[in-house]
């Protein structure tokens, strides 16, 4: 499942893909580490910097029309406090979950089908 994040004044796609762990893989040296690292955090900013960046799907060209790839420098200094702080880790985590098949549970329609149950 394809997700937006706005880096700067960009509009991003990601996606995380197969490719995208073989990617962060030989990238950074070993997936487990860094998914670990994102799920318990451990290097927990860093780990989801490495998960977004590998994960970024859109194309990108500079003035020369030569593909510029987001790199995590690029991300460092674009992103806001804000983003930083409050939304990339659940950011590359749902990038995770996305890829792992796991949906986010409606606790409204969870509350509805155990109290019909219970009837």
């Amino acid at each position: 499942m394809k997700r937006k994040f706005k880096i700067g004044n960009e509009n991003l796609d990601f996606e995380m893909t197969n490719k995208t762990i073989f990617d962060i893989d030989e990238r950074f040296d070993n997936f487990g580490d860094v998914i670990n690292g994102v799920m318990y955090g451990k290097n927990l900013y860093n780990n989801a910097l490495k998960i977004m960046v590998c994960s970024c799907i859109s194309k990108r060209y500079d003035k020369d029309y030569n593909e510029n790839p987001l790199t995590i420098n690029e991300l460092m200094e674009k992103l806001e406090p804000d983003q930083v702080i409050d939304e990339i880790i659940p950011f590359a985590t749902g990038l995770y979950l996305d890829y792992r098949g796991v949906k986010k549970s409606n606790t409204n329609n969870e509350n509805v089908e155990e109290e019909s149950k219970k009837k």
